[in-house]
């Protein structure tokens, strides 16, 4: 039999070989997490350039690059409601290099088209970076001026008043869907290919009434007076536009509240140590003038987590919320 301490030097021993040997072929070991980011990482969007979510997504690039001191690029992969792009991620390794820009997509997207991930799991939330408010809209030559005529409206008229979306379980329909379901009234909806055609149905008179995020050209018509809000779809109102009324001013319970939202993601089993590194990175590049006035310029709110944990528990939330909806709905992707 070997002596105890003979056996434990040895041990000692072909442990310091073996580390050595890791060193030499260059085999990653854990400490390297201790130097990221130390080369350029790649945020990954899951809908084509020139999009509100590309254009605050390449904001969030350029400020985030300051802040960590690497290059950090935005890599479009539109397809498959944003699905593409998650799964790009997820098949990168879990190192920080690979991000995911994450939007309210990931929430809806398992129960509207089916996902081939778990999405409670696969992916490790980061931060919020901003809230896009939700606006009830019309015609700016419409009669309608409040969220009470438009429910007495609708209960009047034959079949409900028409309301466009920007398509099948786009914010704009979730919305639909919420109202007319707290203040059962009929409605016969109208999915368009993207908010700009939305809008443009809305100014002809094609719809009564459209719900869309206040970005884009959306933003255009509304300083114009084109397009007259009635309201936005939350408790509180948007800095970005401060004298559009809130729901909850005007009456309109929380089921009916409605914020579409962007934030950082990672993969699942990315070290800790990266993801608060990057959450404290996110959250400075989000409070730097440039980021701040391009979510403005895009009719929406910097809002960051405390926390990636508090950021994973809003998730899991939406997840939730959006999933019952769309299962009680029985709204199918198109």
């Amino acid at each position: 039999m070997s002596h105890p301490c003979f056996t434990s030097r040895s041990r000692l021993t072909w442990a310091g070989v073996l580390l050595l040997t890791v060193a030499a072929i260059g085999m990653p070991v854990p400490a390297a997490a201790q130097n990221w980011p130390d080369r350029t990482i790649t945020l990954v969007v899951g809908f084509p350039p020139g999009g509100s979510l590309d254009t605050i997504a390449r904001s969030m690039a350029e400020e985030l690059s300051k802040s960590l001191g690497q290059k950090v690029i935005v890599d479009n992969k539109p397809g498959a409601g944003g699905s593409l792009a998650v799964s790009n991620v997820l098949n990168a390794p879990a190192d920080g290099y690979t991000l995911l820009m994450a939007a309210i997509n990931l929430a809806t997207a398992p129960a509207l088209t089916g996902v081939r991930y778990d999405p409670k799991t696969a992916l490790t939330m980061v931060s919020q970076i901003s809230s896009v408010p939700v606006f009830m809209l019309t015609s700016g030559k419409g009669k309608l001026n409040t969220p009470a005529e438009l429910i007495a409206a609708s209960k009047t008229t034959d079949g409900g008043l028409k309301m466009g979306s920007g398509g099948i379980g786009t914010s704009g329909h979730l919305a639909i869907e919420l109202l007319t379901r707290s203040q059962k009234i009929p409605v016969l909806h109208v999915p368009y290919k993207g908010g700009a055609a939305a809008n443009l149905a809305v100014l002809s008179g094609e719809v009564d009434l459209i719900f869309d995020l206040g970005s884009g050209s959306l933003k255009g018509f509304l300083e114009a007076g084109t397009i007259k809000p009635l309201a936005v779809m939350q408790d509180t109102r948007s800095s970005a536009l401060p004298n559009v009324k809130s729901a909850k001013e005007l009456g309109l319970p929380p089921d009916t509240y409605i914020r579409s939202w962007q934030g950082i993601a990672a993969k699942a089993g990315t070290p800790n140590d990266i993801v608060v590194k990057l959450h404290k990175a996110v959250v400075a590049a989000a409070d730097t003038p440039g980021f701040r006035a391009r979510a403005w310029q895009l009719a929406s709110d910097v809002v960051t987590s405390k926390s990636p944990q508090d950021f994973q528990r809003f998730h899991d939330a939406e997840l939730e919320r959006w999933t019952a909806l769309i299962k009680a709905a029985n709204i199918k992707s198109q």
